[in-house]
């Protein structure tokens, strides 16, 4: 373990949230992966300083800073103004970024490795301090910011596009923040912006709704309302968001919210005019940005999903920004399986990791034991049965 210690020695010492380990033989990769918390493979991996200080504090009841200290004496941990004297820093200052982890770590790694000129320097310093004060860095992003809107606060509406050198430093920072490696493909440059709260555009995530009762006179409000005049659902975008009134509903409005898309095609063939949100999987940064949005009106939102266990992540993400589980206790899901055997229903087998149901643990735990999941299409009716009524 020694290598691991030096190594997290080091990174506390210059204020790096991660640092890169060798993994020499086998020996060495089974004792860090039982430390760490999960199998390590190959020669090298990456270590956050954060998840590594979790892990001893589980094992040893003390911090990762009283570990060195019992190994190697006191570790000196400099802020980065006093670890890194650097011209750039009161540009970071000027946004309060100076204060940052990641700002002395970042600022080394852009004058060694950002390929920036001298005399772009100082310029790309400014525009990516004010992007950065514009990102969630380190707390969850409770709305999210396009891409094209961001790089427009620096003068340039496409300096933020894949590729170019401000795009490039803001990601490093981004990912030195969030405690990850620097991306090096579309999928987890993605990943990461959305993370930050800013989506890679405007128009492509997306979220379906039907008969959201909005209130405004406006135009927008008026379109959305003959979409549910004609029996269509809309499909809202963060552009749609960023053109929406003030406030889209009445406080008190009850919403059901769904993961699968046959639920609210159901609710609109049947003319049922209780609004409708669907998730469809996972929720997209639209999705919740809506979610954040009605929640903060006072709406009070239901959230439905598929018995299994990226349905239960999906309804603890909706959880998150406001919804209340609707019909997904432990005796809704034994209720779910009775119908399916009464009708002779095949059950998909449930693979992959539990996740835990706070609203009611007993529901994992029934799930874990019985194995079989339960997608939303198979407990339509009492859904359905609820929207006739109202939630």
């Amino acid at each position: 373990m020694r290598g691991l210690w030096e190594a997290a020695r080091e990174a506390l010492a210059s204020s790096r949230p991660t640092f890169r380990l060798e993994l020499p033989d086998d020996a060495t990769r089974a004792a860090v992966g039982e430390l760490y918390g999960r199998p390590m493979w190959g020669e090298g991996t990456r270590i956050s300083v954060s998840k590594l200080d979790d892990a001893v504090q589980n094992r040893f009841g003390v911090g990762i800073s009283q570990v060195l200290e019992a190994l190697h004496g006191s570790v000196e941990v400099a802020g980065p103004a006093a670890e890194f004297d650097d011209e750039l820093l009161p540009v970071l200052d000027e946004h309060g970024l100076a204060g940052a982890s990641w700002a002395g770590p970042w600022l080394r790694w852009v004058r060694q490795y950002g390929r920036i000129g001298e005399a772009e320097l100082t310029g790309i310093a400014h525009a990516a301090a004010r992007v950065l004060a514009s990102m969630s860095l380190t707390e969850p992003p409770r709305s999210w910011t396009s891409r094209a809107t961001l790089a427009g606060r620096t003068g340039f509406p496409h300096s933020l596009d894949d590729g170019t050198a401000l795009s490039r430093v803001v990601l490093k920072a981004a990912s030195l923040a969030q405690g990850v490696d620097l991306p090096g493909n579309e999928r987890d440059r993605r990943a990461l912006w959305e993370r930050c709260g800013v989506a890679p555009d405007a128009v492509s995530a997306t979220v379906l709704t039907w008969a959201l009762p909005v209130s405004g006179d406006d135009a927008w409000s008026a379109v959305v309302r003959a979409r549910t005049e004609l029996g269509l659902p809309a499909h809202l975008t963060h552009l749609d968001l960023e053109a929406a009134p003030s406030r889209l509903v009445a406080s008190g409005t009850p919403i059901a919210v769904c993961e699968h898309p046959r639920v609210l095609e159901a609710a609109v063939r049947e003319g049922l005019r209780h609004p409708v949100i669907c998730l469809n999987g996972l929720p997209s940064t639209a999705a919740r940005e809506l979610l954040e949005r009605l929640t903060a009106e006072g709406a009070v939102l239901h959230v439905h999903a598929d018995f299994d266990w990226p349905g239960v992540a999906a309804a603890l993400t909706a959880q998150r920004h406001g919804a209340v589980p609707w019909r997904m206790s432990a005796d809704d899901y034994r209720a779910a399986l009775d119908r399916a055997a009464q009708d002779r229903t095949d059950l998909p087998n449930l693979i992959g990791a539990p996740v835990p149901t706070p609203w009611d643990p007993q529901l994992a735990e029934l799930m874990s034991t019985t194995a079989r999941a339960i997608e939303e299409e198979q407990a339509m009716q009492p859904l359905l049965t609820d929207l006739r009524q109202g939630l």
